[in-house]
């Protein structure tokens, strides 16, 4: 393993399960990650982005430490705060209802694996939100479900697909569920967050294998 630090972020150059990958940890909330994307494809070169970890659920039929694999992202506090309240618009996605795409290949390749590691009842796909603001409130969660159909909510993914989107490289999240994003999430964070990274950890790990397998096969 090769490690190289750029904005005070580690960039570690590995093989993993025969594919040649640069890992790093992209930051919390949307700024971080979405520096860390821009350098991971202007100084590294990558063709594919894999953005995973953990994620508040929003749908009724998802549970903790169940998996979402994004279709696409929509950015949830995109909008205008008039005084008589916020106003949402699709400015930040890239299609006319505000949405930004994930990769159909990665998101198949993505389910596959996932179900592999917890399961196929435990793997979902689905709309993932992106904002700023740690989710805990089941009003709030009710309104991502009814306004957006989203499936999960999280700070990072929209951001980063939409910096992917913008240089054409394929990507797609990867998220297990910490928590369902209510009242009771910072209780459910703390307790099943580390479990939950590293199920994310292993569905990417198996991700690993079936790309590699593909590309052994490719002409």
């Amino acid at each position: 393993i090769q490690t190289s630090t750029v904005g005070g972020v580690d960039y570690h150059h590995a093989r993993l399960n025969s594919v040649e990958v640069v890992l790093a940890r992209a930051g919390a909330y949307g700024m971080l990650p979405s520096a860390t994307t821009s350098i991971l494809i202007h100084e590294f070169g990558v063709g594919r982005i894999i953005f995973t970890g953990i994620a508040g659920g929003v749908a009724d039929d998802t549970q903790v430490l169940d998996v979402v694999i994004s279709t696409d992202f929509i950015i949830h506090d995109c909008g205008t705060q008039k005084n008589d309240g916020f106003v949402w618009k699709p400015d930040c996605g890239v299609n006319e209802d505000g949405s930004i795409p994930a990769d159909s290949k990665l998101r198949r390749v993505a389910s596959s694996a996932a179900k592999q590691v917890v399961g196929e009842a435990h793997v979902f796909e689905g709309r993932i939100a992106s904002g700023e603001a740690f989710i805990a409130s089941q009003h709030y969660v009710d309104f991502l479900r009814d306004r957006f159909d989203a499936y999960a909510v999280e700070s990072e993914g929209g951001p980063v697909a939409r910096i992917a989107y913008e240089f054409g490289i394929p990507v797609i999240a990867i998220r297990t569920l910490s928590d369902k994003a209510n009242g009771r999430a910072h209780e459910s964070y703390a307790n099943f967050a580390q479990e939950a990274a590293d199920n994310s950890a292993r569905v990417v790990l198996t991700m690993l294998k079936h790309i590699a397998a593909e590309d052994r096969q490719s002409p």
